[in-house]
């Protein structure tokens, strides 16, 4: 019985460690960090048997998860179009931005190539801009607008996180 307790004490660490790794990676806007969140929930849901969990919670933590990671994406897209941020210069700077990131993480340390992909990704947003509008404060006003549009999504998934990590404690700690 001991035995059962400890492992059961083991994959609650666990799982709730993972969650909240997760929670960090949803500040970080190109990671879905609702994904990680119920990743974590569905590796308790198998290694523990769904009775733990419940089904119930468990399809209310892929909502959220859902919703965190189209609130993500969504958000940027309106605020660039808010901002008048054409789809070309999201992908330019999306893709400046992964390079860049990409190249300073192999270089430097995550923190930093998280830094850099998001300068990047701006700069991108900027210079195509301003090469379409011929004019600075238009495309200042468009990469403002996305980057506006990508705090929102970030607060949004932030809220999903937190709301899925309580459904999973209110379960596990209160459900049953």
């Amino acid at each position: 019985m001991a035995e059962a307790e400890v492992s059961q004490a083991v994959v609650l660490f666990v799982t709730l460690f993972a969650m909240m790794v997760g929670m960090i990676f949803t500040l970080i806007p190109p990671i879905p960090g609702t994904l990680v969140i119920w990743g974590a929930s569905l590796g308790y849901g198998l290694v523990l048997g769904w009775e733990k969990l419940g089904w119930l919670a468990f399809s209310l933590i892929t909502i959220l998860m859902i919703a965190g990671i189209a609130a993500d994406f969504l958000g940027g897209q309106f605020g660039a179009k808010l901002g008048g941020a054409s789809c070309l210069a999201v992908v330019v700077g999306t893709v400046v931005g992964l390079i860049l990131g990409f190249i300073i993480s192999l270089v430097g340390t995550p923190l930093l190539g998280c830094l850099a992909g998001m300068g990047g990704t701006l700069g991108g947003i900027l210079l195509i801009e301003r090469v379409r509008y011929n004019d600075w404060r238009s495309a200042l006003n468009a990469t403002k607008g996305y980057l506006a549009g990508n705090i929102v999504g970030i607060m949004a998934k932030v809220t999903a996180g937190a709301i899925m990590i309580g459904v999973f404690l209110a379960r596990v700690y209160w459900g049953g």
